[in-house]
């Protein structure tokens, strides 16, 4: 019986481990009434307020961004079109620097006798390392009307390797992307 739950077991925990390492989550999305992403055959990246080049640590992975990009809305039969696409993608990043905590426990952090009865225990957050998380905007604007016609937002922490946040990039960009379908 003992090594009938093992075997159960074993898979299960695989599975809640690969799970819970997700490429972020979405926020929000919103879209103006009259749209529908099939009305558009080309599409192009509007130009940064910004020089990217000022910023290395991010530049190859604003391009992880727009290569999502690219593949998804290529999938979906628009056309990348630069200078001459009619729906412009514009993309915004936020990166914070988050603390990660963890709440205190009797059975780890018990309290300490001071020589008085008057003591009390109370449950606490203590830190315990620091990540960073991004935030990802992604605005669509049609661009005769100059008018924003859908707006997606996702999170999600950055990873430090690259071909593991190529990945994430991909797979959160489709799951942000998926969206436009609803």
């Amino acid at each position: 019986m003992k090594h009938r739950i093992i075997t159960y077991m074993a898979p299960l925990a695989v599975l809640l481990m690969f799970s819970a390492c997700t490429a972020g989550k979405v926020v929000q999305t919103h879209e103006e009434p009259d749209f529908d992403i099939h009305n558009y055959q080309s599409f192009d990246f509007s130009k940064p307020n910004l020089d990217i080049d000022q910023m290395p640590q991010y530049a190859e992975r604003v391009e992880y961004i727009k290569d999502a990009i690219k593949k998804n809305l290529t999938g979906r039969g628009i056309v990348y079109a630069p200078g001459a696409g009619a729906l412009l993608v514009n993309i915004g990043v936020v990166i914070e620097e988050k603390t990660q905590t963890r709440e205190t426990d009797l059975r780890s952090d018990p309290p300490m006798y001071m020589g008085q009865r008057n003591y009390h225990w109370e449950v606490q957050e203590v830190p315990v390392g620091t990540y960073k998380e991004g935030t990802f905007t992604l605005d669509l604007v049609d661009k005769e009307s100059n008018k924003m016609v859908w707006q997606g937002v996702a999170t999600g922490v950055i990873t430090k390797k690259d071909a593991t946040a190529q990945k994430e990039i991909q797979q959160g960009t489709d799951k942000l992307l998926a969206e436009l379908d609803k």
